[in-house]
């Protein structure tokens, strides 16, 4: 006599049957779920990056991934100034040593790298270099609203005719073992710009880690490595030399609002009228913790730092400031008429022609 089958058995496939499905409709969902994100692995061609970043912009956001140091070499822009889709969504691009690069022989003028309103970029072991624009950000723009995360990049040979002539932060930068070098900007900031859009009044924000700042050229008034205008700056074991302003103060580092230094060193400046190594103004405040300032000069005043107009706040705190030069006295720190420096245990000597008189320095013997 057959022997009937169990209920047992028919439930055990069964229930097999409906664990292969919702398995099977689990990957599908999730492969559609990652897919929305996927990793792109783009081929040594600018069109090609072009429409990995248009993709990961409709897609919400993306994983994109460079050929191993290719150079994407840019002849036209994308829109308007930028060589490049503008970033609107959180995107990460793994570099391999790659180059985005304005061809030297473009008449186009436009920046390779543009983060938008809500985007967020991070950027790992890449080269920006050769942009060139009429505007702001010559390298980079950060709109308000934007964040860049930079590890390991390189932005060089960049030219902005108004401010930012590597970088414009108009929103969150964080810049970490990375190099700023050979930018220029017809405003304020040939290396980096920190500063508020027109519509606004507050500035961007910007970290910057175990970087190099050096020789960058700001031709028009301030901050030839670094202008902080209304915004919030930290700056920590780095290093700002060898920059220039071409017609006024603050070869180095310009700030009038929120700016500290951290076991940096600011060194070989130059500036054409005051504060080769740094100038704070306009009732800004600037902190040097553990700091070096060295070997800056300036054709007037405080080849040191010049810390001027009412309100101005200036901390020494462990620092040092020696053997700047200046046309005219002081060579290393000038301290302005309703302006204050608060010097804790730091050295101002060395400087030419003199440490800190005739302005009022606590701390400082000439």
């Amino acid at each position: 006599m057959r022997r009937p089958r169990s209920v047992s058995s028919r439930r055990t496939r069964t229930t097999a049957r409906v664990l292969a499905v919702c398995l099977v409709a689990g990957l599908t969902s999730a492969a559609t779920s990652v897919g929305a994100h996927a990793e792109t692995h783009v081929r040594c061609d600018t069109a090609s990056l072009n429409e990995a970043i248009a993709a990961a912009n409709a897609a919400g956001g993306g994983t994109i991934t460079l050929a191993s140091r290719c150079v994407y070499n840019f002849t036209t822009p994308f829109s308007g100034e930028d060589a490049t889709p503008a970033i609107t969504v959180r995107l990460n691009f793994v570099g391999n040593g790659a180059v985005l690069r304005r061809d030297p022989s473009s008449t186009a003028r436009f920046r390779l790298l543009d983060v938008g309103v809500g985007g967020t970029a991070t950027l790992s072991r890449v080269t920006v270099e050769n942009g060139n624009v009429t505007g702001d950000g010559g390298g980079i723009l950060v709109q308000s609203g934007g964040t860049l995360n930079a590890k390991s990049v390189t932005v060089r040979n960049n030219t902005a005719g108004g401010d930012g002539g590597g970088i414009d932060d108009q929103g969150t930068l964080r810049l970490t073992d990375s190099r700023i070098r050979d930018n220029t900007a017809g405003g304020f900031g040939g290396g980096l710009a920190i500063q508020p859009r027109e519509t606004t009044t507050a500035g961007g924000t910007a970290t910057v880690e175990g970087s190099t700042l050096y020789g960058n050229t700001a031709d028009s008034f301030a901050g030839g490595g670094l202008f902080n205008d209304g915004g919030t700056v930290t700056v920590s074991n780095s290093s700002v030399t060898g920059n220039r302003v071409n017609a006024g103060d603050g070869a180095g580092l310009w700030n009038d609002s929120q700016m500290t230094v951290n076991d940096s060193t600011i060194a070989d400046n130059v500036a054409r009228d005051h504060g080769g190594g740094a100038t704070n103004a306009d009732g800004g405040r600037l902190t040097f913790n553990g700091s070096t300032v060295r070997n800056n000069s300036a054709g007037v005043q405080a080849g040191g730092i010049y810390n001027v107009n009412s309100g101005s706040i200036l901390v020494l705190n462990v620092s040092r400031v020696t053997r700047n030069k200046a046309g005219g006295a002081p060579g290393g720190v000038f301290n302005g008429a309703g302006s204050t420096v608060v010097n804790k245990q730091s050295v101002i000597r060395e400087n030419t022609p003199t440490n800190c008189s005739p302005s009022p320095v606590p701390g400082c013997a000439n």
